[in-house]
């Protein structure tokens, strides 16, 4: 016969004839191979005192070789990469022992108690446990089991010591406890390494073991089960180690109602969707004397609690159960709802349409307001505060600063309520500082913009950093103010507000009779505006670059100026895009572009930074605080932070680029507003996005205003709220708009 290859544990009979899974090696990695060795020792030691009769392989002297092999019956289910793929029929490969995989599992048949085992007596009810010797074959059992007040029948019988596992193919919920339970009290007794006697006490129970061979060790124990209200089809293998070093410990037994100290915090622990009924069948049998108990539940929003009482006086078994921890008296789950809620900028409406469409319980709004004002609120505040000191450390080290200046609007109902002037550093494109202006706090809407500034450049200079030059649109209050109260600070224009206006000007006159060619130079006329600003030096320059404009569309191409005296393009041969000279085109086009208005702001173009980017922190501001919807002065201005902590984030994501050519990826976009010509964006093509800052918002709102808000609270207060405007839009006393503090008023 070939040599085959058994397992080395004394007393194994698997093998492959035996059509047994795989034999392992043991492992090359020294600890966890001493592991191995340490287990396989272990237990050949404990069969020799034990006075084994038969030797198996290396039951004289333990020799560890690179032929010697372990079985799998020796390791748990979770040791294995494809066990429950395999359970589930997914595949059929042989089973792949993990990496870290030690063994916990040693067989029933390596450790048959002889007919002189003494040991300890344990009564357990409702069912009586067979010889290990008259075990039959998986199947399904039945237990009939009678009322309480009929005569305990007791039996004595020889239990192993060693319970490697069983097949289930039927079982309810009462029966698996059961099992379970049986399961505890063996596992208990081997920690002592000796065999028991069990008295199994039942009411009339009727047992019908079928005899099995008693020629062959069985590996497999039938499943003892009671009739219940429902059965439930059910095929899963279960395999309890037996191990000195994965047993429960003794107040693990007893005690059902100890639950172990939880290893995450509530922010980082994953969370499941579950249906009522197969949760509360777990809490509908007691662990203890298995009869029906009564359940109890509490919900809190989110919060589940379930008490299962068993109203058996001898027993009277209470458990009391939460499906989420507790922050004091605050559900965790509650919190963490309110915070992704508002830290992601979604709608709380819209949320709980979802949830309640899938019928979820769900936290109602006037519990979202209240964590929203106490804690919610209080670590936006914070967190932007402490990025902000961060920013301006940096800006005090630099000599010159660059910053970018630009109003938003906030109009529902095209009433304008707040407007939130931005400062932009244009070297990072982060944003420094926001300031919130209500409408009535200057003397008319208009004036908001140049409020806004002044608060920002106020606050820059109690922060200690100097401002050398800012770029803005062409606001004529901005500029009065810059000219006349800050002339150290070099202001120039944004070269995107003026192609804005004067594209909506071309566009005009392109409709008119006689001028319909203007519509051929409309894309050039951008063009040739940023040109001029971004290759010039100095004003003067970028005024000489942009009067050529009005000749070269008449095909004229050398000019007067000295510092631009001739175009630089090649010569053309397409005569029928130039414009006549003293025509109507010509005339509008000179009114529109060569005004003296246009050219003074044309000289103060910044040539070299931008304040475009600041339109993009506004589309996220819109996303996060969309202008439909009316906020608090608190929540608005939270928001806001909110909008600069996402936007600075995501200010350093580098454009994403092809595979092979490593080119930057462009996309070409046709806008309805551009009618039919086309925009190059890169937007949408830049690395992949992420969230820190929503974490880092999460674990500040658990770690520390949960434990001690007033800390915060306190923080928030002392921000300067204005008095309420006089219009029907506005919230009308204090305590309504505390309870609107962030939370959407009209959808």
């Amino acid at each position: 016969m070939p040599n085959v290859r058994k397992c080395i544990f004394h007393g194994c009979q698997s093998s492959p004839v035996a059509g047994q899974a795989g034999l392992f090696k043991f492992p090359k990695n020294e600890e966890l191979r001493k592991r191995w060795i340490d287990f396989v020792k272990r237990h050949h030691v404990q069969d020799q005192q034990g006075g084994a009769s038969k030797k198996g392989p290396g039951a004289a002297e333990l020799k560890i070789s690179t032929n010697t092999r372990l079985c799998n019956e020796h390791f748990t289910p979770d040791s294995f990469d494809n066990y429950h793929r395999r359970q589930m029929g997914y595949t059929d490969k042989p089973l792949m022992l993990a990496k870290d995989a030690a063994p916990t599992i040693f067989l029933p048949a390596s450790h048959r108690p002889s007919s002189g085992t003494t040991g300890t007596s344990t009564t357990v009810s409702r069912a009586t446990c067979p010889s290990p010797k008259t075990w039959p074959p998986p199947t399904t059992r039945e237990t009939v089991c009678g009322s309480d007040n009929t005569n305990k029948v007791t039996r004595e019988v020889g239990c192993q010591t060693e319970l490697v596992g069983f097949v289930v193919r039927k079982r309810t919920v009462d029966a698996l406890l059961k099992q379970q339970q049986l399961s505890k009290i063996i596992q208990q007794s081997n920690r002592e390494n000796t065999g028991f006697q069990a008295t199994l006490a039942s009411s009339s129970s009727t047992l019908e073991p079928k005899e099995v061979p008693s020629d062959g060790p069985p590996t497999k124990r039938p499943h003892l089960e009671c009739p219940s209200s429902e059965d439930s089809e059910i095929s899963s293998h279960f395999a309890f180690p037996v191990d000195s070093t994965c047993l429960p410990s003794a107040s693990e037994m007893n005690d059902t109602t100890t639950q172990q100290a939880p290893t995450k915090t509530p922010q980082d622990m994953a969370k499941y969707l579950v249906y009522e009924d197969c949760l509360l069948d777990l809490f509908n049998v007691c662990p203890k004397c298995w009869r029906v108990c009564k359940v109890h539940t509490f919900v809190n929003g989110t919060f589940l609690s379930v008490t299962q009482v068993c109203l058996h006086q001898s027993c009277l078994y209470i458990r009391k159960w939460n499906s989420q921890p507790l922050l004091g008296s605050t559900p965790a789950g509650n919190l963490h709802l309110s915070a992704a809620v508002y830290y992601t900028g979604s709608s709380f409406v819209q949320t709980n349409k979802v949830l309640n469409a899938m019928h979820v319980r769900t936290i109602n709004g006037t519990a979202h307001q209240h964590h929203v004002h106490n804690y919610i609120l209080p670590s936006v505040l914070h967190k932007w505060r402490s990025q902000q000191n961060d920013l301006l450390e940096g800006l005090k080290q630099r000599k010159a600063v660059s910053l970018g200046g630009h109003m938003r609007d906030d109009s529902p109902h095209h009433g304008t309520m707040y407007g939130s002037y931005s400062l932009m550093d244009l070297n990072t494109n982060k944003i420094v500082h926001m300031q919130l202006v209500q409408s009535n706090e200057g003397e008319n809407g208009v004036c908001m913009e140049k409020e806004g500034l002044i608060r920002s450049l106020e606050f820059l200079e109690r922060s200690g950093v100097k401002v050398a030059s800012l770029v803005t649109d062409r606001h004529t209050q901005v500029q009065n103010f810059l000219q006349e109260q800050k002339p150290d600070i070099d202001h120039y224009y944004d070269v995107w507000h003026l192609c804005k206006e004067l594209t909506k000007k071309v566009d005009a006159i392109s409709t008119e009779e006689d001028c319909h060619k203007v519509n051929l130079w409309k894309k050039s006329i951008r063009n040739h505006l940023y040109w001029s600003a971004t290759s010039s030096s100095r004003g003067e320059e970028i005024v000489a670059k942009w009067t050529s404009l009005l000749k070269h569309i008449q095909n004229v191409h050398v000019h007067e100026n000295p510092l631009f005296p001739t175009c630089l393009h090649p010569p053309s041969t397409d005569n029928n895009k130039w414009l006549k000279p003293a025509t109507k085109a010509i005339c509008k086009l000179e009114r529109v572009l060569m005004n003296k208005r246009v050219l003074s702001d044309v000289k103060k173009l910044r040539p070299v930074y931008q304040s475009s980017t600041l339109e993009g922190f506004h589309k996220v501001i819109q996303r996060l605080a969309p202008k439909n919807v009316i906020y608090s002065y608190l929540g608005m201005l939270c928001r806001l932070y909110l909008a600069a902590l996402h936007f600075n984030e995501h200010s350093a994501r580098s454009q994403a680029r092809t595979v092979y050519t490593a080119e930057q990826q462009l996309n070409i976009e046709i806008p309805m507003a551009k009618r039919g010509d086309y925009v190059v964006s890169n937007m949408d093509n830049k690395t992949n996005s992420t969230n820190e800052y929503v974490t880092e918002l999460t674990d500040l709102l658990f770690n520390e205003v949960i434990h001690a808000p007033s800390t915060f609270v306190a923080e928030m207060k002392a921000v300067a709220v204005p008095g309420f405007r006089c219009s029907g839009l506005a919230v009308t006393n204090h305590q309504d708009q505390e309870k609107d503090s962030g939370v959407q008023g009209w959808q």
